[in-house]
């Protein structure tokens, strides 16, 4: 079976304005201003951000080199977090999966929330909870060079309980929130990167097929 991880950003990003709201001349040459700034959010996302990415099988010992699908790459920065061919009951690391890049003018930081827009879909028929397949942990750069494994703690990603706007393989998808659920990052300054790996524990009954899931990130200022 084939397991690929889908990603999108959604952020609210505003150019920043400056817009009077009033100019009065009390005596000659003076003049009172207001002004209102908008806030901005800007994100980049980047898949597959450093050499040797892609999914390396659950191993004691010495790490296999890492392979992903067709979906992934085949340069840096490019394609989707495609774990190729798996096997059922059995774990796998992506090394160098997402790098997030988050500029805000907040000056009391944002919170980063990542969630699925729904399980991991077959594209057979049926899925997998996400919340117990596809996992989430802190990496690196690139320099230092990442040492996770597919042993490595990981913390699962949430099924969104807000409404998306698509699940479907090729249209990617936005989530209107109602109430935002726990954050998985918070930074209290304005600006931060953020680099993932990802883990995927194959359920030992997942039946063969093409599966896959879009991974929201939205970013909210403090």
């Amino acid at each position: 079976m084939r397991k690929s991880v889908g990603w999108i950003v959604t952020a609210a990003m505003l150019a920043m304005t400056f817009a009077p709201a009033s100019a009065q001349t009390n005596v000659p040459g003076a003049v009172h201003v207001k002004w209102f700034a908008q806030a901005i959010v800007k994100v980049t996302l980047t898949p597959n951000y450093f050499t040797g990415f892609g999914a390396v099988k659950a191993t004691f010992g010495a790490q296999p080199t890492p392979t992903h699908g067709p979906d992934a790459g085949p340069g840096v920065g490019q394609g989707s977090i495609d774990f190729g061919n798996v096997l059922s009951g059995t774990d796998y690391l992506y090394k160098y999966a997402a790098h997030l890049q988050v500029t805000t003018n907040s000056t009391t930081g944002f919170n980063l929330y990542g969630e699925g827009a729904a399980d991991f879909v077959n594209q057979s028929g049926g899925s997998e909870p996400i919340s117990s397949t596809v996992f989430y942990l802190n990496s690196t750069s690139g320099s230092p060079p990442d040492t996770n494994t597919g042993f490595s703690g990981a913390l699962p990603f949430q099924r969104t309980a807000g409404t998306p706007s698509s699940t479907s393989f090729g249209l990617p998808p936005t989530i209107a929130y109602t109430g935002f659920p726990a954050p998985i990052a918070v930074s209290p300054t304005p600006t931060a990167d953020f680099f993932y790996d990802y883990e995927l524990k194959v359920p030992p009954s997942a039946t063969g097929g093409n599966y896959f899931v879009w991974i929201v990130y939205t970013v909210v200022p403090q």
